[in-house]
């Protein structure tokens, strides 16, 4: 990729000069944004986030890189059209289409179509690329949605994950679009939230509703997970068969869970009173710095019980089940930083707890 000088700021110079310098710094933005996009693109494709110490990606964006939520999905939808399109990302790479052309051309190509696409961008100026992509989109088929779990570093015994494919008419795919920018707007949902992620928070809140409703109590759902007690092997049980778990997941499950062993009693390895006080404390979101997410909460120890921790509540935090198994995966003990960071949200929490139960 050549760079391209920036040219300093002189006042007062004759308009070509202007001019020119103008178009140059101009030129100069378009490839330093190309430039971030593809490195952006190559965290998101190797999820080099977590090898940088953050359970998702827009984590790694908003907290480690500081983006707010606007620069963070601009860059993830460009992320996302490079990753699915390989033939342009590999001509914006090498500079045979400029980042101009390469947006225009994102909005319409496919798998099948890019190799056609990056040729015409590559031939035709940006007046007769623009022309035709309008052209194009405007008999644009029906859009396919394609969802897949959260790529996950997981061990060796562990499934990959499971692709869940939805097809969506123009109508269909124009309001999921829609729900999900307004869900955006509204701030309803969390760093982190992927297109999987939104689709079970959003069946949760049709259950949460009838709930609600009923005055029931519980977990919405549970699941069941069956674990060897000889070589701790352990699947979860699907309509697709029984899935293996990777070690760091179930550590993550025993944290807070209900055990059930042969010709004894079910027993939650947290007691509900104490589970529902941190819950409370920690006002039932993550507490993970950055991620703040209301949905799939878990309570997991801050000192692992591997190493002595208890399960009183000052040594119990609540986490989403994103970061709860990302910190498992990384030994089950939060970084020095972070838990400075957690104790300082659960301190603030605990003096608001205190003054409402005060006034209970």
């Amino acid at each position: 990729m050549t760079a391209i000088p920036l040219p300093a700021f002189v006042a007062d110079q004759p308009a070509a000069h202007v001019d020119a310098s103008l178009r140059q710094a101009l030129e100069a933005c378009d490839r330093a944004q190309e430039c971030a996009v593809l490195w952006f693109a190559e965290i998101q494709r190797r999820a080099l986030y977590r090898a940088l110490g953050h359970a998702s990606l827009q984590l790694y964006a908003t907290v480690g890189l500081g983006f707010p939520d606007n620069r963070y999905w601009q860059f993830k939808r460009l992320a996302d059209d490079l990753d699915r399109l390989p033939v342009l990302r590999e001509a914006v790479a090498t500079g045979a289409v400029g980042w101009t052309k390469a947006q225009q051309v994102a909005r319409v190509a496919t798998v099948e179509t890019q190799a056609a696409w990056v040729a015409l961008a590559s031939s035709q100026s940006r007046r007769v690329l623009s022309q035709e992509v309008k052209r194009a989109r405007k008999q644009q088929p029906a859009g396919q949605l394609a969802m897949m779990a959260p790529a996950q570093p997981t061990a060796p015994a562990a499934d990959p994950p499971t692709t869940i494919t939805l097809r969506a008419d123009g109508v269909q795919l124009a309001r999921f679009e829609a729900l999900v920018e307004k869900a955006h707007k509204l701030k309803r949902v969390s760093a982190g939230t992927d297109r999987m992620d939104l689709m079970l928070a959003a069946l949760e809140a049709l259950i949460e509703t009838r709930r609600r409703a009923n005055e029931s109590s519980g977990p919405a759902v549970q699941i069941v997970v069956q674990q060897c007690p000889d070589c701790a092997a352990a699947t979860v049980v699907t309509n697709r068969g029984e899935r293996k778990l990777a070690p760091a997941q179930v550590e993550a499950l025993a944290c807070d869970a209900r055990v059930q062993r042969e010709g004894k009693p079910n027993r939650a390895t947290i007691k509900p009173s104490v589970r529902a006080a941190v819950l409370a404390r920690d006002r039932h979101r993550c507490a993970a710095p950055g991620c703040r997410s209301t949905h799939f909460l878990e309570v997991h120890h801050v000192k692992p019980r591997q190493q002595g921790g208890s399960n009183r509540a000052e040594n119990l935090i609540t986490l989403c089940s994103r970061c709860h198994g990302f910190v498992h995966e990384h030994g089950g003990a939060l970084a020095p930083a972070q838990v400075v960071g957690l104790n300082a949200q659960v301190m603030g929490s605990n003096t608001q707890a205190a003054g409402s139960n005060a006034t209970g």
